[in-house]
């Protein structure tokens, strides 16, 4: 057996370990808090993450593994950088225990009076398929309007992980004559996890 498939085969023992303790409702008990500094998510569009320690909760600290850049997030989905997120941060704390069905209305108003609004939705709580196996996750899904159109975007995030083990995005827009457009802009899926 060679170095990377015993190596492969080591993070799956260790992911099937640590899933195995949190499930059901213990999962459900577990959100909220952030994966141990040093864990490594790696993903199917070639990007990796490591969680640091050091972020102000209820956000959690990340690292883009190959330029360093650093993210605090909020359930592995939503970044302390966007401006509607940091005016609204007391409201998607609300979302917190996750249940299936809870929804937040997020509103910010910018320059010249501009406005943003958005609903965070726990959608539902679902067994999802990813590289690295079968986990169980809360759906959150971001809606906003956008011109003409209307954003969907979708994070499998899985309390076992402390992280989101699937990502999906998509826009639709009307056309004048009634005509519906859907683009799938980007998405990708958790391929494996490295505990320290």
């Amino acid at each position: 057996m060679s170095l990377l498939a015993t190596g492969v085969r080591i993070v799956g023992i260790v992911l099937a370990a640590l899933l195995s303790c949190v499930t059901g409702a213990a999962a459900q008990g577990a959100q909220g808090s952030c994966p141990p500094p040093g864990t490594i998510y790696t993903f199917t569009d070639s990007s990796s993450i490591q969680a640091l320690a050091g972020a102000a909760p209820p956000f959690c600290r990340f690292a883009n593994v190959n330029g360093g850049q650093q993210v605090d997030l909020f359930l592995g989905a939503f970044s302390a950088a966007s401006p509607i997120v940091q005016a609204n941060i007391d409201v998607l704390t609300t979302l917190l225990p996750l249940q299936v069905g809870r929804s937040v209305q997020l509103a910010r108003t910018g320059p010249a009076d501009k406005g943003w609004q958005a609903t965070v939705t726990v959608e539902k709580y679902e067994t999802v398929e990813v590289p690295v196996g079968r986990l169980n996750c809360f759906v959150l899904l971001w809606t906003e309007p956008s011109g003409q159109g209307r954003w969907e975007r979708r994070w499998w995030y899985c309390p076992a992980l402390q992280y989101a083990a699937k990502y999906s995005a998509r826009f639709e827009v009307t056309t004048p004559s009634g005509r519906v457009l859907t683009s799938s802009p980007t998405s990708w899926q958790l391929a494996g996890v490295r505990i320290p």
